[in-house]
């Protein structure tokens, strides 16, 4: 899973199952691929981003170049607005280590 090759290009895309990141993940698996480049497309099952330790082992294993950040707590418009503060707050802790 490492980017060890310094020529690499490793891309990382968190919120990588979500909706914005399956539409890039489709235009990523659509074009020619190009060499030395890789991405991977992480969601919340791979790695708890707000968790420091977990996220510091993801960095190091990955070891990416580019990061799209796309990861947050989402739940529905509706529940969004009846919890919008603790949406809020977890979002506020997701990633913040970058």
């Amino acid at each position: 899973m490492a980017g060890g090759d310094s020529k690499e290009m490793v891309v990382l895309v968190t919120g990588g199952t979500g909706l914005v990141g399956k539409a890039i993940q489709q235009i990523v698996n659509t074009e020619e691929q190009r060499p030395n480049e890789k991405w991977l497309f992480i969601g919340s099952k791979d790695c708890d981003l707000s968790d420091l330790q977990a996220t510091r082992k993801l960095f190091e294993d990955v070891r990416p170049t580019h990061v799209i950040h796309l990861a947050a707590m989402v739940g529905g418009l509706f529940h969004n607005l009846s919890h919008n503060l603790e949406f809020f707050r977890k979002n506020l802790v997701i990633f913040p280590y970058y």
